[in-house]
């Protein structure tokens, strides 16, 4: 087994605050290393997806949605807008900055109209991190709803303050914000089959496994099946979920600040160095 020195080695060569946790699920073993900080909170991105779906799978075990009903798209839900941009024009027109980046996933750029059922949401939301279909998400649960159900899986530091993109000076500062030991409940209860309900949880598993995102925490070790969600904005680097190896373990991966090519080739290594060396 890779060390707990050995890793706190590789990170304390890496820019930025970075967060690693691992737990072998089974036996209960592991350990949390963090640089640049005196907690395990990190700046969410799309990690914060994560307690979205479960909140949706709740509302729906207790009978208050149903994930086949129909809606609608607007554009008001498109992040950031409808249409698709011309980076190129953007850039001549010095109206191009750092942050203007093309939208994950696909729905701003499908026409107002366009019907989906709620459990396409979850899936777009997932599968391809899609930020619209996340907004909607939260319309459709509300905020207070999210943070309520994230309050009662045991999450203490993890919350919901903003949709994603949103820029309205209300809510600027505000980010949404998850620690990695919430994270590592969250999935410890979906490997026992305890997050909702033993059917939902191995729904969101099997959702999670089909992640698109696969260029940091699947990076080298492909053939194992990993249930995951990754989170990326400037800066910003995350991965998080269940290696299936052998003896499945919890990974999960949190970088701010960082230098982002550097952060995701850290996230690569260090899952593999696990992997490999696990038990």
């Amino acid at each position: 087994m890779i060390s707990k020195d050995a890793i706190r080695d590789k990170i304390e060569k890496v820019r930025g605050r970075i967060g690693v946790l691992y737990e072998e699920l089974d036996s209960g073993e592991g350990f949390t290393v963090i640089k640049g900080q005196d907690d395990d909170v990190f700046e969410a991105a799309s990690v914060i997806k994560l307690w979205i779906m479960s909140c949706a799978y709740e509302q729906a075990f207790n009978g208050k949605l149903d994930l086949d009903s129909e809606v609608q798209l607007r554009i008001d839900d498109m992040v950031p807008g409808p249409g698709i941009p011309d980076y190129f024009r953007d850039a001549k027109e010095n109206h191009l900055t750092e942050d203007m980046f093309p939208e994950s996933g696909i729905l701003n750029y499908l026409h107002q109209g366009a019907v989906f059922t709620i459990r396409d949401l979850i899936n777009m939301m997932i599968l391809i991190s899609d930020n619209t279909a996340c907004n909607m998400m939260i319309d459709i649960l509300g905020m207070d709803t999210i943070n309520k159900h994230i309050s009662g899986l045991g999450a203490k530091r993890t919350v919901l303050n903003r949709k994603l993109f949103d820029t309205r000076p209300e809510v600027r500062g505000k980010e949404n914000m998850f620690s990695l030991s919430d994270a590592a409940e969250l999935f410890r209860k979906m490997y026992r089959g305890e997050l909702v309900s033993p059917e939902a949880s191995r729904e969101m598993c099997a959702l999670l496994q089909n992640q698109q995102y696969t260029y940091k925490m699947p990076f080298f070790i492909r053939r194992i099946p990993i249930a995951h969600k990754t989170g990326e904005d400037t800066g910003i680097e995350n991965d998080v979920g269940i290696v299936f190896s052998d003896k499945p373990f919890i990974f999960c991966f949190a970088s701010n600040e960082a230098d982002e090519p550097e952060a995701v080739r850290l996230c690569q290594d260090l899952a593999r160095e696990l992997e490999v060396h696990h038990g």
